[in-house]
């Protein structure tokens, strides 16, 4: 199994500061020195830049990035969930784990804006690093009627998109598959609105 966030003892689950955005401060779960890959953050309040949120087009104003890495996981349903077969969408691909706690606080807006932006093409995706899969997954689920697919991962997919050093992580991607923003830590409506909102128009220019 490749190594990531996965084995993180629920025990080192803190939150972190992170600079995103107009200075905004993103809580973040992260694991022991031991278990994450590259260099670990420390188990203490940190600050850091994220990556830009966006790369933008300066003659066409739309944004892009790299090409988001594919990958096929079972959902929760059962069903295949296939990132590449989600061209044409926005995607909010949203690394996190049952134990998180910024993670609980996040998902509730995610529920939100799915149900809100489903017609627009914007679609949520789940992957759970719980060592325990749908086992725990499952009923997290229900508590907090998620109403977008979950899949459970080895560590495998995370590893494609690279290290992820705490949890929450979350990447933005645009119609074209490619990948916009990288945001460590927990998300917010108010910081996530607008982000979506600029993506669906680029698809209606």
């Amino acid at each position: 199994m490749p190594q990531s966030v996965t084995g993180i003892q629920k025990q080192s689950c803190l939150y972190i500061v992170l600079i995103i955005i107009a200075a905004m401060g993103l809580a973040a779960c992260t694991g022991g020195e031991e278990n994450v890959p590259g260099e670990a953050i420390d188990t203490q309040e940190n600050t850091a830049e994220a990556e830009p949120a966006y790369g933008v087009d300066p003659v066409t104003g739309e944004s892009f990035g790299p090409e988001a890495p594919d990958f096929t996981l079972t959902t929760m349903a059962g069903e295949p969930f296939k990132l590449s077969a989600h061209r044409g969408e926005v995607v909010v691909l949203n690394f996190w784990a049952t134990w998180c706690a910024p993670c609980r606080e996040e998902i509730p807006d995610f529920v939100e804006l799915q149900e809100e932006l489903d017609d627009e093409g914007v679609q949520f995706v789940g992957v759970s690093l719980d060592e325990e899969g749908f086992e725990v997954v499952r009923p997290f689920a229900e508590e907090f009627k998620i109403n977008y697919p979950l899949v459970v991962d080895d560590g495998a997919v995370a590893e494609q998109f690279g290290a992820i050093y705490a949890l929450p992580t979350t990447f933005l991607i645009n119609r074209k598959g490619q990948i916009v923003a990288h945001i460590p830590g927990m998300l917010t409506e108010d910081l996530l609105r607008p982000m979506l909102t600029d993506l669906i128009r680029e698809g209606k220019a």
